[in-house]
Order: structure tokens, then sequence, then C-alpha cells
């Protein structure tokens, strides 16, 4: 543990990503392999879930050190991160321990999620023990799920492929999945053969850049791009391969059990196969809204009711591997043909389809299709350069998402609570209200994000002097701020008590020229959600006209 815990307090003191990353790769030098597998576990973003309720953390610390129930509530208010408040709280009886991480996690973590509160209560108190002062931030971290050292996945991989010399996507596909440490080891990871379960693993996905201050026009001519609808579903990499088929979402969970549909579908297409694409709601009338295909979400193994009344697709646009032979180094032009060799016979009923390509001659004429977005229930162009090879990650130059402009609406912050990490002492985290037809203000939204660090503190300021009530961590706030705020679109719900949902909003400005009764109103935000499309009951879109919107 002594290894590990130097490890988090290096890393947390590090700001440069070079000195994290050779400092991880010294650390996989050093430790033991059982420890190294599980300190790549948990980098991951992986954590041992059910193991121990933050309340009874909190009950535990209080029992320990004899303070009051409230003041360890409001010393983890206070402090913002429930790890760093029992670091400071409970006393350490020890200078350090010799367990080593593995053994932590397995004769602490792995046993209290089958064990009652008592039980658990005891095997903490037993950690607390023989844990040093420098182990137990890291501990409490990996109890709490809290578990970040300013390392991405991606300068993991880096470090993990300068240890074992070899390249960064390989270590990355290795890392992909539902793999835990019983199941694997670092040798495994860093074997450089290529294996038939490693075949069925997805590829790192590549991700696109927003353009920003670079407009359309100014990347060149228009047939040097693939251009494509920007689909509003689940980025997912569909696999074929020694018999097997697996579907893998971009955060790298198997979401197969989900949509047995397109497993099946996925044996009319070739073996030893990895599609890139998006799994959407589709109906017999083409693309239903996102919210429709959340209902399918988390569901395994959906009945047929399920999944006649919500229908899915994998809509295809990438081929990253084929017969066995990986792809990503070809350029997309030739990718793309292989890509529609391959799947062009589909039936259009088929539950795996073919992304089109768009026909427009000139950034004009994309211009003018683009604000049709909206009302295709799309969220704007892909823009992939015919010459790019499939990378891994974001790395501008060969992909762009040119998104549809957000939706704007003036809105009154009615509640704050405190933010974490670095925001922890500030008040950061906004509810956000319009006004109703009763003259009551709703709240339609929370944002986290878009102040500058300037305007954060003067609005922290502003919540600490006008405080109206207490609601567990949630402080009541004088209605006088006023705020302008994007997102990308609204649906109509009936979960929330405005009727409304907004998707991805965040600050864009505060608005000092306004007052409270200038925001705006319910009716506003619903009727930009009637500006998108209009809704049948079963969630086909339709046009003002009764006319259902096909692309």
């Amino acid at each position: 543990m002594k290894l590990f815990s130097r490890l988090f307090h290096d890393l947390d003191a590090m700001t440069k990503t070079n000195e994290r990353v050779e400092r991880l790769g010294l650390y996989f030098e050093q430790a033991d392999p059982n420890d190294s597998i599980w300190a790549c576990w948990f980098l991951a973003g992986n954590r041992i879930k059910g193991s121990v309720k933050t309340s009874e953390l909190r009950a535990f610390a209080s029992d320990r050190t004899g303070l009051p129930d409230w003041i360890v509530s409001e010393s983890h208010e206070r402090v913002g991160d429930l790890a760093e408040t029992l670091s400071l709280l409970v006393e350490a009886k020890v200078s350090g321990t010799s367990l080593s991480l593995s053994q932590l996690v397995e004769a602490f973590i792995k046993p209290m999620v089958f064990m009652d509160r008592e039980e658990r209560r005891n095997c903490i108190y037993r950690a607390w023990d023989v844990l040093g002062p420098e182990d137990f931030l890291p501990f409490h971290k990996l109890l709490t799920g809290a578990f970040r050292m300013g390392v991405s996945k991606g300068n993991l991989c880096k470090a993990l492929a300068l240890f074992g010399k070899l390249e960064p996507a390989f270590v990355a596909q290795r890392l992909t999945g539902n793999w835990t440490p019983e199941t694997a080891s670092l040798d495994k990871i860093l074997n450089p053969k290529r294996t038939e379960e490693s075949l069925c693993l997805p590829f790192p996905f590549f991700l696109a850049c927003p353009i920003q201050d670079t407009a359309p026009d100014e990347l060149g001519s228009v047939e040097d791009w693939q251009v494509e609808w920007k689909w509003d579903g689940i980025r997912a990499q569909l696999i074929k391969s020694g018999g097997n088929v697996m579907l893998w979402s971009r955060g790298e969970e198997s979401v197969g059990e989900s949509f047995p549909e397109i497993i099946r579908a996925a044996n009319s297409i070739p073996s030893d196969v990895c599609l890139d694409g998006e799994i959407l709601a589709w109906g017999k009338n083409g693309l239903r809204p996102f919210s429709r295909l959340q209902k399918r979400l988390g569901r395994k193994d959906p009945g047929p009711t399920i999944m006649k009344r919500e229908p899915v697709r994998f809509q295809a646009y990438d081929l990253l591997r084929l017969k066995g032979k990986d792809l990503r180094e070809q350029p997309l032009r030739k990718r793309r043909a292989k890509l529609v060799e391959t799947l062009d016979k589909l039936p259009n009923e088929f539950p795996i389809g073919l992304s089109s390509v768009l026909a427009e001659k000139s950034w004009e004429e994309l211009a003018a299709l683009h604000r049709q977005s909206r009302d295709r229930g799309v969220e704007g162009f892909m823009l992939k350069r015919r010459d790019s090879t499939y990378q891994s990650g974001r790395v501008k130059g060969g992909w762009f998402k040119w998104k549809v402009d957000p939706l704007h609406a003036d809105m009154v912050m009615v509640s704050a609570q405190l933010g974490h990490g670095k925001r922890s002492n500030l008040y950061s985290d906004y509810s956000l209200a319009v006004w109703n037809d009763r003259g009551e203000l709703v709240v339609v939204a929370k944002a986290y994000s878009g102040l500058t660090d300037k305007e954060l503190k003067e609005v922290d300021r502003f919540v600490r002097a006008n405080i109206t009530g207490r609601f567990g961590p949630v402080r009541g706030v004088r209605p006088e701020l006023v705020f302008e705020v994007a997102f990308e679109g609204v649906r109509f719900s009936g979960r929330h008590k405005s009727g409304v949902a907004l998707r991805f909003p965040r600050i864009k400005r505060r608005r000092l020229d306004k007052k409270p009764s200038e925001a705006d109103t319910l009716e506003t935000v619903r009727n930009l959600a009637g500006n998108e499309t209009s809704r049948a009951e079963d969630g086909t879109r339709i046009d003002e006209d009764g006319n259902l919107l096909l692309f």
C-alpha cells in the first residue's frame, strides 16, 4: 500500500501530463503485478460497488471520533468530499501498513459487499487501525468511488505502453470491456500476441472535434469531406468474431443484452468484422426521439412487447475490421467503399443499416440543409476528411462535428449547492427556473458550467448572503440573479414538475441587465420544444400538417 499511496499523493500534486505518465510508468516498474492490475482497474474508472454507504461512513466516523453526527455532516458539506473529510477527522493509530493494495482490497473492501451494517463498521474500524495517515485518503477514495487523480484513461494507456513497450492504441483495446483484476493480469494486457479473445474487444473510439472558431467553408473543398447526419443515439461498435457477437458502447459497456435484435441480425453480416456506428430508436417510419431509446437502456433480455413497441437499429458509418484485418490505417474513402460493399444489400427494415452520405456539392447547400437538422431530429452534421485514418480519442483535423446552434432562455437561480473537486468550497451548482402561468418560478434546469472563476466567486458570495432555506446540501436562494442558459433541446416529460426536460443545459452568461421579472416563461420554453417537432402519442415525429417526417 505504501507504493500506491505514494503514487496517489504524487499524482495529486502534479500538474503536467507527461510527469504523471512517467510517474505511473515508474509505479508499474516497482509494484507487484497483483497490485498493478488493481491500480489499472481503479484508474480506468472502475469501483467496487455496494461495499459501504456514505451515510454509514459518516455514522462510523461519528462513533469513532466521538463527534456528533451534525459536526461530521457539516464538515462533509464544508470540505465537499467525503473521503477527504474522513481522512481529516479520523486519527491514524499507526505510522504505516505492510498491507499491499491487493491485500487491502481482498481483506477489507471486497468482503464488505456481503456484510451487514455492524460487520461493515467493525471492518472499517480494523482498516483504520492498520492504515497509516498517508493511506487514509486513497483508501477512502477507493471506498467512496471518488478515485480521481488527474489521470485520464488515455494517460493510463500511455503509461502502460511506455512500461510494456507497446502502442497506446493496442493497450487501450486491451483495457476496454468488462474485465476485472480476477479475470485479467498485467502480463495478459501487455502481451503483444493478438488472441481470438482480443478480437471481440472494441477498438478505442475516434472522436470528433467541435467546429468552434473555424467556419465549415474554411475547411477547403467539400469534395475532400464526407458529410453525414450526426445521429441522436448511442455510439457503439458491433463486433462479430469467432462465432461471437458483441455490442460495445463508447462507455466500454457490453450492451448487447439490451438490444438482442441487433445481435441476432449480425448473423447476416460477414464474420471477423467490426462496425462503428450508432444505436438509434428506429420505427417503420425512420428515426424516433432519443427518449424512446432510453426506454430500452438497462433492460436485459427485453421481452417481445417492449421490442415491438420500441424498435431499434444499428446505423453503421465506419468499418474498422474486415475478415480479421485491421482497416484503421486505411483512408476513410477506402473504408467507406468496403462498408458499402458489406452492408448495401441488407433490406431497409433490417436492424442493421448503412448511414447515408450527403450529396450536396457546396458549403452553401450544406448550410441550408444544416438548418433543417432540428426538424429532422438530428444534431447536425459529421464532417470527416476522406483521407483520414481511424485514430484513437479526440484528434483535431480528421473529424469535426457541426452541431446545430443551441437554444437559449433567460432563467432565475432559485437554489444552489456546493460543487465538487476544486469547486467543493464554492456554491457552483445551480437550479434555474422560469415563470409559469400562475406567476410562480418552476425549475427547468440544473447547470454546473459556463461561468469564469471570478464570476463563480461573485455568485458564491451572493448565495451565502441570500440563503432562504436549507434542504439537505441544497440552499434555497433569494431569486435575484438571472442567467442566459444554453441547451441542445427540449423534451416534454411527465417526470419533471415543470413538464419539460432540457438537454445539456449550461450557463452562457450572467444577465446583469435583466431583473428576475424579465426572465422567460415556461410557455416560451415549451414553445421551443414545439418548434423542434411535434409528437404523436407513440412518439412518431410529425409536422404541423400531421405528415410523418422522413429522411
